[in-house]
Parts: structure tokens; sequence; C-alpha cells
């Protein structure tokens, strides 16, 4: 499923500077938001034929296993894409984050309690969708972080659904690097 532009993700992608890794670009939705303002950015996916129409700096790689160095990126943007793969990403994610650098993720909320009612009503659910193979809970989230929650079809309401994530569609993590937090990634560990 292609992730949206929504006024909120455009926000929290147009708000990153510096060397910015797109984990997961896919068809470059938010890549011209993000090479703006003299940004670098580096585009990284498994689908060539995406990364082909992407400009810039492309990497034909898994979130799991990143090919970079320590501390390379000033942030790392992976909407829609931690769900895609089966080992924790974000640990690896943090390590080419430099102390100081940001990663934001936005993945569904495995119990959405939208989830429920599109359920009932015979529609589409995130445990159904085609490519999803991990779903994360919201602990397991807020262990690197606050995360908060997104829903696009009530707009108006957005405020309440950033402060109670459980009830958001999708979660937002949005991660300020610390040292303590490079520590727990480096004790998590990386794709084997």
């Amino acid at each position: 499923m292609k992730s949206l532009g929504t006024p909120l993700r455009i926000a929290l992608a147009s708000a990153l500077r510096g060397r910015i890794l797109d984990c997961g670009s896919g068809d470059d939705l938010f890549g011209p938001i993000l090479r703006t303002g003299g940004n670098e950015v580096v585009s990284l996916d498994m689908d060539l034929a995406a990364l082909r129409k992407t400009p810039g700096r492309r990497v034909a790689a898994s979130c799991a296993k990143l090919p970079f160095a320590d501390d390379a990126f000033d942030a790392v943007w992976a909407c829609a894409v931690i769900e895609h793969v089966a080992h924790e990403t974000l640990p690896e994610m943090i390590r080419v984050t430099h102390v100081g650098g940001r990663v934001i993720a936005i993945t569904p909320n495995r119990h959405s309690p939208f989830d429920c009612l599109k359920r009932m009503a015979g529609l589409s659910t995130w445990d159904s969708q085609p490519g999803h193979v991990r779903l994360y809970g919201l602990e397991e989230l807020q262990q690197y972080g606050e995360v908060h929650g997104e829903l696009r079809w009530l707009p108006g309401l957005g405020r309440f659904f950033w402060k109670h994530p459980c009830l958001g569609h999708v979660w937002v993590l949005d991660l300020d690097v610390t040292p303590a937090l490079k520590e727990k990634a480096r004790q998590k560990g990386a794709a084997p």
C-alpha cells in the first residue's frame, strides 16, 4: 500500500535538515519535500524500478541492514516501510544517524480502533495488507521514544490523535537521537 502525503507527514518531512536518508523511498513521494532547503538526500529502496525514477543519490538495499557507516546522516525518514521488513529496522536507522539527529518512522497502529470497524464492514485492515510482515505494538515503539498518533480522516482532531496514539490509525515515532538511544540501539543489534 502506498503512503499518503498528509499535512502532518508533509510538515514532519519539511522540518528535516542536512543529510537525510529516505529509507524505503518507494515512488519518491516525500523526496521532493526532503530535497528542499539544500538538503542532501539519499534514497534507499529494494524496488529497482522505483529507484530508477528517483533523482539524486540512490541505493538499492534493505532497511534491515543499512550499507552506511555509523553516524552518516543528520536524519532518517521512514514512512510506511518498517512494517514491510521482518527484522526490526529501528536500531539500524539510529545507528546511521548521529547524536543530535532525528529519526521519523511512520507505521500502522496494529491495534487501530478503526481497523475493528473496517473488519466488521468487510474492508481491508492493516493485518490483511499485502506486504505487511511486521506490525509493531505501541510498547515496542515506546522503547525508543515518544509515539504519536495520526488519523487522516478527521484532520480537525489532529492534536487529539497526536496526544493519544492508541486511537490513531498510524503511529509516528519521532526520535531525537541521544547517546542513550544510540546505546539502546547498539544493544538491540542489527540484522544478521
